[in-house]
């Protein structure tokens, strides 16, 4: 089809300049694409942008985690032994054995903690008490508590127990509320660490 201008001079074919026209606009649109896709990756999206204040406190707080984040918050006591505590295993032993209320005036307890799997355990310690030794009558009542005639400092301490290894700690218990012929249980464990205790039921004689 042809078209002629006012002064019926000049002719343009419709059909051989249409196909021009349409590679004129691709050409034309995919600068246009490719800039709109470079900028679409160079903006953060709204979702993940941190607010004002959220950035204001990154740049304020020097020390990485935050007071509040999960990685900040302290770990609970005895957190450190985890789940290996299904690899420490208590004992405790007593001395004199048989124990006679006329020989002796005190009583010689062990505890031992050993360290049954293959990988490090710790234990942490507010203070200088490593252990606690209670006595209890037939009826469960505490008739003496070992830490009340100690004194601790406070110092904490981490305790490490290594595969294969154990700890061992002594106290002396008086005998003084005993009575011969009637039966009592020595209960030691770890101040902070109630899993681990262990108990021993003597009957002392006369």
């Amino acid at each position: 089809m042809r078209f002629a201008n006012s002064e019926g001079g000049v002719y343009i074919n419709a059909m051989n300049f249409r196909p021009l026209l349409i590679a004129v606009l691709v050409f034309a649109a995919v600068p246009l694409h490719a800039e709109e896709k470079k900028k679409a990756e160079a903006a953060p999206s709204a979702e993940g942008q941190p607010g004002w204040l959220k950035r204001t406190a990154n740049a304020l707080w020097p020390f990485g985690k935050k007071p509040g984040d999960p990685a900040a918050t302290p770990m609970p006591k005895g957190a450190q032994a985890g789940k290996s505590w299904k690899d420490l295993v208590p004992t405790i032993l007593i001395e004199p054995m048989p124990l006679k209320l006329s020989d002796v005036r005190t009583v010689k307890v062990t505890l031992q903690l050993a360290n049954r799997g293959k990988k490090l355990s710790q234990l942490d310690f507010p203070t200088t008490q490593r252990i606690e030794v209670l006595v209890k009558d037939a009826t469960g009542k505490v008739i003496e508590r070992w830490s009340e005639d100690q004194a601790f400092q406070n110092e904490p301490t981490l305790v490490a127990i290594n595969p294969g290894e154990r700890l061992e700690y002594t106290a002396n218990v008086a005998t003084r509320d005993l009575h011969a012929g009637q039966p009592f249980t020595i209960e030691g464990f770890f101040p902070n660490y109630g899993e681990l205790r262990a108990t021993k039921t003597v009957t002392p004689l006369p």
